[in-house]
């Protein structure tokens, strides 16, 4: 009978893209599967995650997105197309290259990341004419009467009633113009 020193070959300690087995764990740190080292750099492996980072906009200079866990809609300036819930930036990613196929809009279309921030910002969301717009501006505590953020509440009920706004972001919205009211 002979004995193995070495552990055996199982999906957990073998690389996903050659099967050569691993004498050192190591992760991708954006899709979390394992890798040798050649396989390691997210272009030798082909990483989902990072396949569509090219079409990600930065929103500030030292903002860095979340290729690993964060959520991304689809924003097209060309046409005025936005995803309205936001996705794990590889399905994200595909209904991007899904809408330039489709409708044609080869420039101008980006990747976005949603749900990051817990500051409240201002944002403008394009509304079809005919429906209902809300804005929402930082001003101070108490300087807004309540029927105007009855109003802008009516109005954010109708953003997201006709799908300009994900449930998230209704709820967030509705729950700082609620603070106003105090």
């Amino acid at each position: 009978m002979k004995l193995s020193l070495s552990p055996p070959k199982t999906k957990a300690n073998s690389c996903l893209f050659c099967g050569e087995i691993l004498r050192t764990p190591s992760k991708c740190r954006y899709c979390g599967f394992r890798f040798c080292e050649d396989h390691m750099s997210t272009d030798s492996h082909q990483c989902g995650k990072t396949r569509y980072a090219e079409y990600v906009r930065k929103t500030s200079a030292d903002s860095v997105p979340n290729l690993a866990t964060g959520n991304f809609v689809v924003v097209c300036d060309t046409c005025g197309y936005r995803s309205a819930k936001g996705t794990l930036i590889e399905f994200a990613g595909e209904e991007l290259v899904q809408h330039m196929q489709i409708v044609g809009c080869t420039s101008n279309t980006f990747l976005e990341e949603v749900g990051r921030s817990l500051q409240f910002n201002t944002q403008s969301v394009t509304v079809p004419s005919g429906e209902p717009s809300l804005v929402v501006e930082k001003t101070q505590p108490g300087t807004e009467s309540n029927e105007s953020i009855v109003d802008q509440l009516g109005k954010l009920a109708a953003l997201k009633e006709n799908g300009v706004l994900s449930n998230d972001e209704f709820l967030f919205i509705k729950k700082e113009l609620l603070k106003r009211l105090r």
